[in-house]
């Protein structure tokens, strides 16, 4: 799973980094600082969660939310649109949007929020397990 993460995170730069000089953007994901899950879910409920990052110039405009099933889990990152101007101010802005999530497995849902890489480019998680009542 972890595979496909990193396939798509590396499609995301590849898209960006293409030699088409009319391009002045690029997309980025954007590691999870927090996230506001329940404690449980009742099978077939609708729940939000919120997700907490960073945005860390004002070049960085929120564009949508990677939102990947795994088996049980889920792996969530923030994608973001990086405008490439050099006049960029930095703001290191708290931002939070809200997910929607309807139960509809019984067994334990298991939200993995993207955090970065480590050293060796594997991703980093911020783990979180819901049990289904």
């Amino acid at each position: 799973m972890e595979k496909i993460f990193f396939v798509i995170f590396i499609l995301l730069l590849t898209v960006s980094c293409s030699d088409d000089d009319s391009s002045n953007y690029h997309y980025e994901l954007l590691s999870v600082e927090e996230a506001d899950v329940p404690n449980e879910f009742v099978y077939g409920q609708i729940y939000y969660i919120t997700v907490k990052y960073i945005r860390p110039t004002e070049c960085y405009v929120y564009n949508d939310v990677l939102y990947e099933y795994d088996y049980d889990a889920r792996n969530i990152a923030v994608i973001s649109t990086v405008v490439e101007d050099n006049n960029c101010e930095v703001i290191d802005s708290d931002e939070e949007l809200t997910i929607r999530v309807q139960a509809l497995q019984t067994t334990p849902y298991i939200f993995r929020f993207w955090q970065g890489d480590d050293d060796d480019g594997n991703p980093i998680y911020l783990e979180i397990v819901v049990p289904v009542v």
